[in-house]
């Protein structure tokens, strides 16, 4: 009888124990319980839901369990997950390798990828090492056809000297997201994660438009083959860019027309940080229901580093359709071309940049270039923008620019763009400039803008060259330095004095408006072809929280769609100041 009992006790116990911690692998050798310490290798066919990695101190030959960790990212490649799957790598610890991600999570049981330990850096994951066999890998994560994936508290890195058969010495990326097949990949998010040092082994010019439209190092990369699916439903949220070669993140789909059907869709990017980035921190090209916002953009275009490209707006958008770009800070950005703090490339539909702060961008203010549709600048402050000098280019420096080329051809006006209650300030104690005016498009609205330009700089001295039947421009603010070309443009134009609160504060704060100001009750109502263009928010469930038509100014007053609203960003009426 007491046999029996030990015999029946023995059973229970090693069920359980095979049943709470079961690994579902028939590619990996080692499927322990994940308490079970032992290196049984039999096992082929149980479930399990958690691995562990440390490079520090960790045994491939082990069970993968927290105490007795894997070692290698070819061990943890070597395993198809499932969804509800966590893999955690332990913090202050390298891993040099190839991360391949193999295996699903769905919608409510994603695969998480994260942290342990009590170290308080973020466990790196390099696709780039001197110890590495055979040179340096394209990306240190590589997405193929998975999805439903969470990566969080994480560092991403990738710094390509060494080269690679079959990979390309122009390419290096950190997690590259790939979708090679006819199903629609849905579902990334990327939270608390840091992207840096990642660089090719080339090089290229900036000036060279050809290799420059070629080069795509990227921290994150989204990227579909010709005639397969898209991509849908990402979330960047808190994460921290620095030190990239050219993008934080380029979204990209290989063969979508400038219709509707087949773009990546849906993606968000909140609350994120992208500081001396040597390109653009956020390139959608060939998207769809794009919502940037909340983000600080710190000096694009960088070149902190010799191998940085060193050009690139903040945002721009390309064959893009419903982008909104708000409430973002755009700060120091550099380039010999473009440059601008936000700008609208070719052939996008509905691109709304409202409610941004932008000061220090070489390029300049506004910049929309050729085949556009409805492409809005409304409700942005913009600082000492535009004092690019380029000796090659005359006119390189903006405070608006509209252009009606695509790759060097003319005949793409833009049309129906609105450039509207926006500030627009240039007062440089040292090294004063001027700025140029180029607008060919069709269309276009102008109204409501402070346009104010004083301690030696101007705006539009260097050229004012307007190539649009259809403008309107009306109730436009001049104050300072304003070449009269431009000034004279408008119907119904305020010759007054904006009365800032206090522009020696140095950031967006100083730019409210003092009860004396002109610019109060100065402008034309929102009715007829000056009613706001609307953004289609019913679109996609990521604009729930977008208003169709502002409702309210860059400070947060109330817009009243009744009354005649201010000029410039604040809707401020008796010199309300918020501190």
């Amino acid at each position: 009888m007491r046999s029996i009992l030990i015999i029946l006790v023995f059973l229970t116990f090693s069920f359980s124990c095979s049943k709470s911690d079961s690994i579902n692998n028939t590619n990996d050798n080692s499927n322990n319980s994940s308490n079970d310490n032992s290196n049984n290798d039999n096992n082929s066919n149980v479930e399990r839901t958690t691995f562990y990695l440390s490079s520090s101190s960790g045994n491939d030959n082990s069970n993968g369990s927290q105490s007795n960790p894997w070692k290698s990212l070819s061990k943890i490649s070597s395993i198809e997950f499932s969804a509800g799957d966590s893999i955690f790598f332990k913090k202050g610890d390298t891993f040099a390798g190839h991360f391949k991600i193999t295996g699903s999570g769905s919608q409510d049981k994603p695969i998480v990828i994260t942290s342990f330990g009590s170290s308080n850096n973020k466990p790196i994951i390099t696709g780039s090492s001197s110890n590495i066999s055979g040179g340096d890998f394209q990306e240190a994560i590589y997405v193929n056809n998975s999805d439903n994936i969470v990566f969080e508290g994480l560092e991403i890195q990738n710094n390509r000297t060494n080269k690679k058969s079959g990979v390309e010495d122009s390419d290096s990326f950190g997690i590259y997201i790939h979708n090679s097949s006819d199903d629609i990949m849905n579902n990334f998010t990327f939270r608390n994660m840091t992207f840096k040092n990642i660089y090719a082994i080339t090089q290229v010019d900036p000036s060279n438009q050809e290799a420059f439209n070629q080069f795509e190092v990227a921290g994150v990369r989204f990227f579909t083959d010709w005639g397969k699916a898209h991509i849908n439903n990402v979330l960047f949220e808190n994460n921290f860019f620095t030190d990239l070669q050219r993008f934080g993140v380029h979204i990209k789909h290989s063969n979508a027309n400038n219709g509707l059907d087949n773009r990546h869709t849906d993606f968000i990017f909140r609350d994120n940080e992208f500081k001396e980035i040597g390109g653009t921190c956020i390139l959608p090209s060939r998207a769809r229901n794009i919502l940037i916002e909340d983000n600080i953009f710190n000096k694009p275009g960088a070149k902190t580093n010799s191998r940085m490209i060193g050009r690139g707006s903040a945002v721009w958008n390309w064959n893009s359709v419903n982008t909104i770009i708000q409430r973002n800070k755009a700060v120091g950005i550099r380039g010999i071309l473009d440059s601008h703090g936000i700008h609208v490339d070719h052939k996008n539909i509905n691109t709304f940049i409202q409610y941004n702060y932008m000061e220090d961008c070489e390029g300049g203010f506004v910049e929309i270039l050729g085949g556009n549709e409805t492409a809005v600048y409304r409700f942005n402050i913009s600082v000492n923008d535009g004092w690019r000098d380029n000796p090659n280019w005359r006119n390189s420096n903006h405070t608006i620019w509209l252009n009606d080329k695509i790759g060097g051809d003319e005949g793409y006006a833009s049309n129906n763009s609105y450039i509207y209650n926006n500030t627009i300030v240039i007062n440089r104690t040292n090294n004063p400039y001027t700025t140029a005016i180029d607008l060919k498009a069709n269309n276009t609205r102008v109204f409501n803008n402070i346009f104010y330009s004083v301690n030696g700089s101007s705006i539009g001295t260097k050229q004012v060259n307007v190539r649009d039947d259809n403008i309107s421009m009306t109730n436009n603010l001049f104050y300072g330095n304003i070449d009269s070309r431009f000034i004279n443009l408008d119907s119904d134009s305020v010759d007054k004095n904006p009365h800032f609160y206090n522009e020696e504060l140095n950031n967006k704060m100083g730019y409210q408006l003092l009860k004396e100001s002109g610019a109060i009750n100065s402008g034309i109502q929102y009715s007829g072809r000056f009613s706001h263009p609307v953004i289609p928010t019913s679109e996609s469930a990521i604009f729930s929280n977008v208003e169709p038509i502002p409702t309210t100014d860059f400070f947060g007053y109330k817009l009243n769609i009744n009354s005649t609203p201010n000029i410039g960003a604040s809707n401020a009426k008796n010199g309300e100041i918020i501190n």
